[in-house]
């Protein structure tokens, strides 16, 4: 298994508290493998796995428990509710009405509970309504490049930090590759699998979607056109254009529910200097570029869009709420906020020629305030000027 210390250091103030921990994320983050690397951290703390249950609902083995009256029967003939409890629930959306077991979990037992999930809507509106405030998320992403790196290199004995790269770029980080050794073409024939189960799964049969076709087709485009700014309109317009009629409703809805899967993330516009959200075109990244390149597109040959949306999700991995700006007649990559920090990021693949170099940094230029302003490149010598920051975009992802 793959250590990931970052999400267990998510979870540690949580532990033991009388409170619901949460992992959510695209199917094959690897979800389950933090519950079992949770567990594995707790007996190494002296902690008692006595009194504990460890369910995964996407097992056969569990095929019985349909119902959340199923799953409080089994909680309840499984352990011994005088003592305290310890229960582990992977991919709990399988089970109908799972949120009204766990409000009684809450209530009749001493119970420190973690639950997985794939699917935000079912997640958010369930909990929200059974469960409020007696919660907390974390949000599980594919593998960063810093958590991929030292595994490719234990797989490919001599490779360099660079072919580790190149590898992230084409092939993404789902963390099961490393089942496979990094093969390129077994990785993305997976990759290609997985996208066609998390839609069934994750996107039709979650929200009863009887156009398959128009659904697939329209995430497709999404991904084709990451980091490229789009209308609902623009795209029903294109499919109109195409023969096929889909409206800009149908179209809103699809692309919700492809959120809603974590296989999408949707990042809004706003004005940089006015601070003010703009109603139109917003740009959409996929939760890992492998998927993109599974699908039959190019990552190398469309470098910039990969590297871009490499960016955004690992901005979003650290924590970040992020937005694309846009400053007079120019456009920021992407304004990163946390707390009371804001960062501005410009993202190209190279930026040696002063044509380039006016763009990214010109954009940046325009915004006047002190806040950190950085132009990420595949540059080894990023160039700076006027108090932006250059910087090598795979040192950035390491740091």
């Amino acid at each position: 298994m793959i250590n990931r210390p970052t999400y267990l250091e998510q979870i540690k103030p949580y532990i033991g508290k009388h409170i619901i921990k949460v992992l959510i994320g695209a199917r094959r983050t690897g979800k389950s493998t933090l519950l079992k690397l949770l567990k594995e951290h707790l007996a190494s703390q002296g902690a008692s796995m006595e009194n504990t249950l460890h369910l995964s609902f996407d097992s056969n083995e569990l095929a019985a428990i349909q119902t959340g009256e199923d799953l409080a029967k089994y909680v309840s003939d499984n352990v011994d509710s005088s003592k305290p409890i310890r229960l582990f629930l992977d991919e709990i959306q399988e089970v109908d009405g799972w949120e009204r077991a766990l409000r009684s979990f809450l209530v009749d037992y001493d119970a420190d509970i973690y639950i997985t999930g794939s699917n935000a809507h079912v997640l958010s509106s369930d909990l929200a309504t059974f469960i409020t405030g007696r919660y907390v998320t974390i949000e599980v992403f594919p593998l960063s490049f810093k958590e991929f790196m030292p595994a490719y290199l234990n797989s490919n004995s001599g490779a360099t930090s660079q072919q580790a790269f190149r590898a992230f770029a084409i092939q993404g980080g789902f963390p099961f590759q490393q089942e496979l050794d990094f093969n390129q073409d077994a990785s993305l024939h997976y990759l290609e699998d997985l996208f066609s189960t998390i839609l069934l799964k994750d996107v039709v049969q979650r929200n009863s979607i009887r156009d398959v076709d128009a659904l697939e087709r329209i995430v497709r485009y999404a991904i084709a056109e990451e980091g490229h700014l789009l209308t609902t309109k623009n795209i029903s317009d294109y499919f109109r254009s195409e023969r096929r009629k889909v409206t800009a409703e149908t179209t809103s809805n699809y692309l919700n529910a492809a959120e809603k899967a974590y296989m999408l993330y949707k990042v809004s516009r706003e004005d940089a200097v006015g601070k003010k959200m703009l109603a139109f075109n917003e740009k959409y990244y996929v939760v890992d570029q492998g998927l993109r390149q599974a699908l039959g597109m190019n990552n190398v040959a469309n470098i910039d869009q990969v590297l871009e949306g490499i960016v955004c999700i690992e901005l979003l991995r650290r924590g970040y709420k992020v937005t694309v700006g846009k400053v007079e007649n120019a456009e920021v990559d992407f304004i990163a906020r946390k707390g009371d920090k804001t960062e501005y990021y410009q993202v190209t693949y190279l930026a040696a020629d002063a044509h380039t170099r006016d763009r990214e940094f010109g954009a940046l230029e325009k915004i006047h305030d002190s806040y950190p302003k950085t132009v990420l490149s595949l540059d080894e010598y990023p160039y700076s000027r006027n108090g932006i920051q250059g910087a090598n975009l795979i040192d950035w992802l390491l740091k």
